[in-house]
């Protein structure tokens, strides 16, 4: 009897490790950071300038996230990933590494639909500490603001904004917020390390204009967003912005000279 009790714990032993084994544990990194980043989980890497680095196949458990600039470290993080999930976070260069978000993924389903509710940090999910690393591991490291050349150069480097990238009517909402929280003596240079990651239209560009005061603070943002929009068609809205002449020919001329 003790036989065959061993044997059936065995099995459901090794059924429990074959389900991990194959269960679909995925991470979903977005950072408007800027330039052009290599981003790894454990030993899978991504490197790109797009700001978005999604992770398949991945092992439950603890997972290090490890954010490189060329060759140096901006940041490290050690997150728990659960079998049957996809875990989405975000890099802010100001508030660090959050965890938005846990989406349950039902592998072998894909037909059948959910209703996903996001999650705020359960327990499961939350930042674990690394004692490997900085203890302030959830920030950027000293160092790792990319230089105005560099980001020039990712930006010459990147394919043209697609419509179906265009930040959505919450994400613009974050994104003002996040503006509004950054000390006004400090929100252009907010903007020159975070607004080329963004991609949107010109109705939203107009209201990221608006949280700024000053002509000469409003100019130099409507020319940092005349890379990110997807409708310069419409960029007429963006000039008549500016009520004085020499300020919409100095943006003019910007513009048709890029």
């Amino acid at each position: 009897m003790r036989t065959k009790k061993l044997i059936v714990f065995s099995a459901l032993l090794a059924m429990l490790s074959w389900s991990n084994a194959f269960a679909d544990v995925e991470f979903f990194l977005e950072t408007p950071i800027g330039g052009r980043l290599t981003v790894m989980v454990n030993d899978q890497s991504i490197t790109n300038a797009t700001g978005r680095y999604r992770f398949f196949d991945l092992d439950p458990g603890r997972a290090q996230v490890t954010v490189y600039q060329g060759r140096n470290v901006m940041f490290r993080q050690v997150v728990m990933l659960n079998p049957e999930t996809r875990t989405m976070a975000i890099l802010h260069p100001q508030y660090g590494f959050r965890i938005q978000k846990t989406i349950p993924v039902h592998t072998g389903e894909m037909n059948r639909s959910y209703q996903y509710q996001p999650q705020q940090e359960p327990d499961q999910m939350r930042q674990l500490p690394d004692e490997n690393v900085n203890p302030n591991a959830n920030r950027l490291m000293p160092g790792s603001k990319p230089t105005e050349e560099t980001m020039k150069q990712n930006r010459s480097q990147e394919m043209p904004a697609k419509s179906d990238e265009v930040m959505t009517a919450d994400q613009l909402e974050q994104y003002l917020k996040a503006i509004q929280r950054t000390a006004k003596e400090k929100r252009l240079d907010f903007m020159k390390q975070t607004l080329a990651k963004q991609v949107f239209n010109v109705q939203q560009l107009t209201e990221i204009i608006k949280q700024f005061d000053t002509p000469k603070e409003r100019l130099e943002v409507a020319k940092l967003g005349w890379d990110s929009v997807v409708d310069r068609s419409n960029f007429e809205i963006i000039y008549d912005q500016f009520s004085f002449d020499s300020d919409q020919k100095e943006l003019r001329a910007y513009c048709e000279g890029m």
